[in-house]
């Protein structure tokens, strides 16, 4: 039973350190200088070919971002809960 444990907290935390590290990225989004986006997506049924949309609109990024990290830090506290019961 032990082991079991270990293993589930083990893997939550694996979990939140991932989670953590993206929060981290898109805070360090935030506070940049510059944001630009690059959108990547494929059209077409047996030939797909790929294309790209880049974005440059600072406050849309940044509003993107945020919302973001929103959802992430529900994650996040999700995932602490979790391990808590643990």
């Amino acid at each position: 039973m032990e082991a079991e444990k270990f293993e589930q907290a083990k893997k939550i935390k694996g979990n939140l350190d991932v989670l953590e590290t993206q929060k981290y990225k898109l805070e360090s989004a935030l506070k940049s200088c510059s944001l630009g986006a690059t959108i990547g997506y494929s059209r077409g049924g047996s030939f797909p070919s790929k294309q790209e949309v880049s974005l440059y609109n600072r406050d849309l990024i940044k509003e993107m971002i945020t919302k973001a990290l929103e959802g992430l830090n529900g994650e996040i506290d999700l995932v602490k809960e979790e391990f808590e019961k643990l």
